[in-house]
């Protein structure tokens, strides 16, 4: 791992207030692969821990210092400096804890599931219902591209998250799929791939062959904050199999794109 170097490894020991020693929490993190940032640590390794986490938190500070300096950025402005006597973690340690959360359970950051357990989606035996099942919940991802969120907007009410399936075996938690939504939209996500993602996975939980993911004029900040600076910007996406690809009418007006 070309990045590791002796001057990452003591700013992170300097830091470091794990209950596992520092040495073998740094070699955990050493050892962890890289994987897509659409994906989640769990998916790929084991060996990981609230040890290993802040590890790769305080790490990835270590470089954002780095980025900061290479921007030319006062590392003593008290706007951006560390200052620990006071609890203050610096930007850097602000961003890096933007990109990896506070722990292995806060859900609350733009990239926590890429770092969290997948929630347990409850499902139950379905006794005869064939009616489509409809969710609407909400949605907070991330550009893959900029780092930057898309989203619903809770303000306009053409802009919503719905997800569908047609019950068989099984039926869902209702609440649990709006949690699973959640965390895995808080990664860095192109808006195609995360309504596949999240299709396959209601799928293949609730063994069902028919689902309906849409994703209707989500905001881009990348569109609406830089770049075009079109606050009006907005995109749709649609996936939807079996039963749903070939009927329309199974889904409510309302709820279509």
């Amino acid at each position: 791992m070309e990045i590791i170097n002796d001057d990452l490894k003591e700013f992170c020991r300097d830091r470091y207030t794990g209950s596992m020693p520092f040495e073998e929490a740094f070699n955990m993190y050493v050892l962890l692969p890289e994987f897509e940032i659409s994906s989640n640590i769990f998916e790929h390794t084991k060996n990981y821990n609230e040890d290993v986490q802040q590890v790769v938190r305080l790490a990835t500070q270590y470089f954002a210092t780095l980025m900061f300096k290479a921007m030319k950025v006062d590392m003593t402005d008290p706007n951006v400096a560390e200052d620990l006597s006071v609890g203050n973690i610096s930007t850097p340690g602000r961003i890096a804890k933007i990109f990896l959360a506070t722990d292995n359970e806060d859900m609350s950051e733009p990239l926590s599931g890429r770092w969290t357990k997948k929630p347990r989606m409850a499902s139950f035996p379905n006794n005869g219902k064939d009616d489509p099942v409809f969710v609407k919940t909400r949605l907070d991802a991330t550009c893959s591209h900029h780092l930057i969120r898309f989203g619903d907007d809770p303000k306009d009410e053409d802009s919503f998250v719905v997800i569908g399936y047609l019950p068989r075996k099984k039926l869902g938690g209702i609440s649990k799929i709006n949690r699973f939504v959640d965390w895995c939209a808080r990664r860095g996500w192109l808006q195609e791939s995360l309504a596949e993602y999240i299709g396959k996975e209601i799928m293949e939980t609730f063994e069902t062959d028919s689902v309906y993911v849409a994703l209707v004029n989500l905001k881009h900040g990348c569109a609406s904050t830089r770049g075009a600076c079109d606050r009006e910007a907005a995109t749709t996406t649609i996936y939807s199999t079996g039963e749903f690809k070939k009927n329309t009418d199974l889904v409510p007006q309302k709820f279509r794109g």
